[in-house]
């Protein structure tokens, strides 16, 4: 290999480099894409999450829905994702607290 190298000839190594490349992308666009997107809507995010706490601890989170919706307010909106996730924690919250009772 050293011969092809004093040689000018780095293809050898080119190839080496692209199959590592093509192995090893930590490109932003690569972790992008490798993400999982979910199927499910913000609310129904919240809404499972408040099922799978009741479910493991008997309790719920609280969230500061006022704060979201002034940051929703102040920013149009750029909260939005977050306030629906809230909404469908607090529904499942609701109708579990209903239903023990």
């Amino acid at each position: 290999m050293s011969k092809n190298r004093e040689a000018g000839n780095y293809k050898e190594a080119e190839k080496a480099y692209k199959k590592w490349h093509d192995t090893n992308d930590y490109t932003y666009n690569a972790a992008k894409t490798a993400v999982k997107k979910s199927s499910l809507s913000d609310y129904q995010m919240g809404y499972e999450q408040a099922k799978k706490d009741y479910a493991e601890s008997h309790s719920f989170k609280g969230f500061p829905k006022k704060s979201v919706n002034l940051v929703n307010r102040v920013t149009q909106n750029k909260a939005i994702e977050i306030e629906r996730y809230i909404d469908g924690y607090n529904d499942a919250k609701t109708k579990i607290s209903r239903a023990k009772k």
